[in-house]
């Protein structure tokens, strides 16, 4: 996909989601045509050479309320928490993890905690969790405790490619990854849309959209491309 085809798709989802124009504002500041490219064509290249890429979304590390509303199958937050972490390290270090928003919630150090035990090449597609109302991804500047690297290898708003394995089968479809389901104007081609924000509701197809919801509570688990 083309980078002003995506922009232009992922402003017209913006649109369409009214509830944090504030929120919406940073992700769009966030959108760096290069490292946006760059982690897309990485992903890309990874799966047309078979390799796995494993998705996920709506964790709500550290969110206690997340267990009732969602009917989570957990007595406490830290056996969530726990849970959560143990699942994901089924990842080895060397594929790409990708989760598509609201990667936590509550203090924000004691999320950082479990963060940072997570495995993977990970990349944080931001969901309106992941952000400040002042527009800050508190994400950003966290380190390693191993190696003093960054946690994310990107922090990005959406990721777009063509094609490539995994779900998506055929080679020239356009593929999508952003945490609210996108908005297709009539103008863009047939798309795969690797979504969260949903939590537990599926979406059906579209003419112009095959959504596959990655959150956790639909899957109970992490998605495998």
């Amino acid at each position: 996909m083309q980078w002003h085809h995506a922009l232009k798709l992922f402003e017209h989802t913006l649109a369409s989601e009214r509830d944090r124009p504030d929120v919406h504002a940073a992700m769009l500041q966030r959108a760096d045509p290069h490292t946006i490219t760059h982690v897309s064509s990485q992903i890309q290249q990874a799966l047309a050479q078979g390799e796995r890429v494993w998705m996920t979304s709506d964790l709500h590390i550290g969110h206690a309320n997340i267990i009732r509303h969602c009917d989570r199958p957990f007595e406490s937050v830290g056996g969530m928490n726990e849970h959560l972490v143990t699942q994901l390290s089924k990842v080895p270090d060397a594929e790409w993890l990708l989760i598509v928003g609201d990667l936590a919630m509550g203090p924000h150090d004691v999320a950082m905690q479990w963060i940072r035990r997570l495995p993977g090449k990970k990349v944080l597609v931001l969901g309106n969790h992941d952000l400040t109302r002042n527009g800050e991804c508190r994400y950003v500047d966290e380190r390693n405790a191993a190696d003093d690297g960054p946690v994310f290898e990107a922090i990005v708003p959406f990721l777009a490619w063509q094609g490539g394995g995994g779900q998506c089968g055929q080679r020239h479809l356009e593929v999508f990854v952003s945490h609210y389901p996108v908005i297709v104007p009539h103008s863009m081609p047939r798309l795969v849309n690797y979504h969260g924000h949903l939590h537990r509701q599926v979406l059906p197809p579209t003419e112009s959209t095959h959504f596959v919801n990655v959150g956790w509570d639909v899957n109970r688990g992490i998605v495998c491309l």
